[in-house]
């Protein structure tokens, strides 16, 4: 993966804020088209809670509640997403994921010498079903590969759309933990 160091306005702004030493934009080079995948900066909160949102919005629309219950609930289970991920994986990238210079997605790996771990590949609605989140899956297994001895990943056991994904990359069921399937890679040897 080619990267390129940010503009130091953003460096500083990541170093000030205090979030992690993650300082480069990685350009992958995938069909069906190059992306940038740059470290998520606090600005980037209101399109993470729009991706939470579409993705988790038709479950809540199924509880019988009036619609302010409904987003607050929304807020609150976006927010402890959110620190929950901070806080099990604190060295991992957290990335947004950009074509054309427009938000798409998000993408979190954490990897060290033990194993990798795709903790979150989301996308837009409207980004799915054309084989970018194929190609991001992809492009994460290829520079894990070399540095790590398994990858795993847990998806949602009514994901068919993403277990598809992971079975089609490689990843063969590995248990479960209700209300996810684990799934485990290991590179070609």
């Amino acid at each position: 993966m080619d990267a390129i160091q940010l503009p130091l306005s953003i460096r500083n702004d990541i170093i000030r804020k205090g979030l992690p030493a993650v300082h480069e934009v990685r350009v992958l080079d995938i069909v069906p088209g190059p992306v940038v995948l740059r470290p998520e900066l606090p600005n980037d909160s209101g399109f993470l809670y729009a991706l939470f949102r579409c993705h988790n919005l038709p479950v809540l629309s199924a509880m019988p509640v009036d619609e302010a219950t409904r987003e607050t609930l929304m807020r609150m289970q976006f927010d402890s997403q959110t620190r929950s991920y901070r806080a099990q994986y604190p060295d991992a990238r957290f990335d947004i994921v950009e074509r054309d210079s427009v938000a798409v997605g998000r993408l979190i790996v954490h990897a060290d010498d033990q194993a990798g771990c795709i903790v979150d590949i989301g996308l837009l609605p409207d980004r799915q079903g054309a084989g970018l989140g194929t190609a991001l899956l992809s492009a994460v297994l290829a520079d894990l590969a070399g540095r790590c001895p398994v990858v795993r990943c847990q998806v949602l056991w009514n994901n068919e759309r993403s277990l598809r994904m992971c079975r089609r990359a490689g990843f063969a069921d590995a248990g479960e933990a209700p209300p996810f399937v684990q799934l485990e890679w290991h590179p070609p040897r």
